[in-house]
């Protein structure tokens, strides 16, 4: 339940509190708790792409209410009883057991890193912390291709409609980009597009921005998929984070990389008191021979 009470944004975080209820299937449901305790059994590195999609978590609900639907007539058919089951619930408790115990073991000390560990860090590695130039965009976007609900409309006409109504009033960007916008996602956000990092924004996006200054709009850009006027709503500098900025991140980072080195000294000293063997010859009979 913690995990995803962190997992979510802060607006979200009061009605998770209460165990919600976040999709149904039958007579199942899939609540906060169950989301979070599915999580935890995800790699940092997938739940960090949930993070960054609201789509693929939703689909991940979806698929855990799926699971259950199978477990469901599964169990009716008795096959958690099978031969197939016991054998396969054996191999993963196996490698269950493996992986937690190396876990365990590399585990840092409970008040690792040491303030002093993180300045160290900090102080040695302040080149790698470097962040790129970044543009806060806002866009209005027209589609080279009309809507299907629209077949007769015309995108060039559309841009050419904006362009007027933008040099005319720079101030109604929002609310043209609210109404007008053909990409759903930031028009719901009068056209915000959020924070990018340089090397993130397209090559024909980044040709422009120079050349806007704070709260300027773009003449439209046409790309491969249509036009798109572009607003410079902030800009911040390329910059090296202050130690108190990434503190929590570096402190995991310093804990992660300790967990590996424990994990790998202890899989050494483990191997050298005993040491495996291998019949290749024996192995290699099994391999398929080779395509003449």
């Amino acid at each position: 339940m913690l995990l995803a009470l962190a997992f979510l944004p802060a607006s979200a975080q009061e009605s998770a509190a209460s165990d919600e209820v976040l999709g149904t299937v039958g007579t199942f449901e899939v609540r906060v708790s169950d989301l979070g305790e599915s999580l935890e059994t995800l790699e940092e590195a997938e739940r960090e792409a949930l993070r960054k999609e609201p789509s693929a978590l939703s689909q991940y609900v979806r698929a855990l209410l799926v699971q259950r639907l199978v477990v469901q007539e599964a169990m009716a058919a008795e096959w958690d009883k099978s031969a197939v089951v016991a054998e396969r619930m054996r191999v993963l408790r196996e490698g269950v057991v493996a992986n937690t115990w190396l876990e365990s073991v590399g585990e840092p000390p409970a008040d690792y890193p040491t303030e002093s560990d993180v300045k160290v860090a900090y102080e040695a590695n302040r080149d790698t912390f470097l962040e790129p130039k970044a543009w806060l965009l806002a866009q209005i976007f027209v589609s080279v291709a009309p809507a299907a609900s629209n077949i007769t409309s015309d995108p060039e006409a559309k841009v050419k409609r904006l362009t007027e109504a933008l040099k005319k009033d720079p101030a109604s960007f929002a609310k043209l980009a609210a109404a007008e916008s053909e990409e759903p996602t930031s028009a719901a956000k009068q056209g915000e597009i959020g924070w990018l990092p340089e090397p993130r924004i397209h090559p024909d996006i980044r040709a422009v921005l120079p050349g806007l200054k704070l709260g300027a709009i773009s003449e439209p850009v046409r790309m491969d998929d249509g036009w798109h006027f572009i607003r410079v709503l902030d800009i911040r500098e390329a910059r090296v984070p202050t130690l108190e900025q990434i503190r929590a991140p570096l402190a995991e980072r310093l804990r992660a990389e300790k967990a590996r080195l424990g994990t790998e000294a202890y899989l050494a000293e483990l191997l050298r008191k005993h040491p495996i063997a291998i019949n290749e010859i024996v192995l290699s009979k099994l391999l398929p021979e080779a395509a003449p």
